[in-house]
């Protein structure tokens, strides 16, 4: 996007903002305000009338039909350009029954206890063409707990929501689809939750399939700045056992031994993860994208954590970097599930 596009639709935003229209002087001033110069000012008024975005009636400027369209235009552009997770050709929305993916909840009293694993451990856990995504010389595993309130789909009363805890083990993944461009993105390399309908419906969908969700008794309660995390499986799962207690008090300071230095440093590896992936193998990966407000999150003391999958499991060895935990409810909404095709060269 050009800098003269952008001021000329500037000029046609403030337009959008004025149905009673703007003087050329109202308008000049208004740009102004918004940090343009005089000269970009009344360049970008230029522009706009030689592009029929402007109507003048009465030494007074208002939006044309023709403006009106370009703004429009231009916020999709803008908004395509700002999606962490856009579409690419080829990529096509799945007939999954819409209200199986594009539901809406908040996450409550939510933790992250951020492993570095060994990739080749964490590699041999993934259907191609997923692989795992280094950061600081390693893979990471993170251990995602919350507490959800009035999952429901999008769109209806809050009445109609249901309440559960999960916990979801997401590998930092990324792959190259066949267009050649790198998605980066999650992948669950186990979960647990303990609402058993939700679970079997989980389970019984055919798209966007990675495994089979565990059923647990999941505890994950805050009180003060002590936030404790249980779980026990229902399922005669001696793996699905959890035992932690983290004290939240600690700020923004990052452990002595992480190899994060604040809560910045590891935001976008670890936090700007929005898209989750599932895999039909030789065929299409699926791609579960997440709209959600921004996490609030603080560094958090593990005062302890067993987690006994990580420490006894498939990536054993695994170390504990660091913990966190979610400082307020955070939103969030799902959008329709999509897909493409694996890229060729793979099994």
């Amino acid at each position: 996007m050009s800098a003269p596009r952008v001021h000329e639709m500037a000029a046609l935003t403030a337009l959008a903002g004025a149905p009673a229209g703007l003087s050329a002087g109202e308008l000049i001033d208004q740009l102004l305000t918004a940090g343009l110069t005089h000269a970009q000012s009344l360049a970008a008024l230029e522009a706009a009338l030689s592009h029929n975005g402007l109507a003048l009636t009465r030494e007074t400027f208002a939006l044309s039909t023709t403006g009106a369209r370009s703004l429009l235009e231009f916020h999709g552009e803008l908004e395509h350009a700002l999606d962490p997770s856009p579409s690419t050709p080829g990529m096509e929305d799945c007939p999954s029954l819409p209200w199986l993916t594009t539901v809406q909840t908040h996450w409550l009293d939510a933790l992250s206890l951020n492993y570095a694993v060994d990739a080749r451990a964490l590699a041999a856990l993934l259907p191609a063409p997923l692989e795992p995504e280094l950061h600081r010389g390693t893979a990471w595993v993170q251990v995602l707990a919350s507490r959800l309130q009035e999952m429901r789909p999008q769109g209806t009363p809050a009445l109609f929501g249901v309440n559960f805890h999960q916990v979801s083990f997401r590998a930092a993944v990324q792959y190259r689809n066949t267009q050649g461009t790198l998605r980066r993105g999650g992948y669950f390399v186990r979960s647990e939750t303990d609402h058993p309908v939700l679970r079997a419906v989980g389970n019984a969908l055919t798209e966007f399939k990675f495994h089979a969700f565990g059923l647990s008794t999941i505890a994950l309660e805050r009180r003060d700045h002590l936030l404790t995390f249980r779980t026990s499986s229902r399922l005669n799962d001696p793996m699905s056992t959890i035992d932690a207690e983290l004290d939240c008090s600690r700020g923004d300071a990052a452990p002595a031994h992480s190899c994060w230095s604040s809560i910045d440093d590891l935001y976008e590896p670890l936090v700007e993860c929005y898209d989750a992936f599932g895999v039909d193998p030789g065929r299409y990966v699926y791609v579960l994208t997440i709209d959600r407000e921004p996490w609030k999150l603080r560094f958090a003391h593990p005062n302890r954590v067993a987690v006994r999958w990580m420490s006894e499991g498939p990536l054993k060895g695994a170390r504990l970097d660091s913990a966190l935990a979610l400082a307020a409810p955070c939103a969030y909404r799902w959008r329709p599930l999509r897909r493409e095709r694996i890229a060729q060269g793979y099994p």
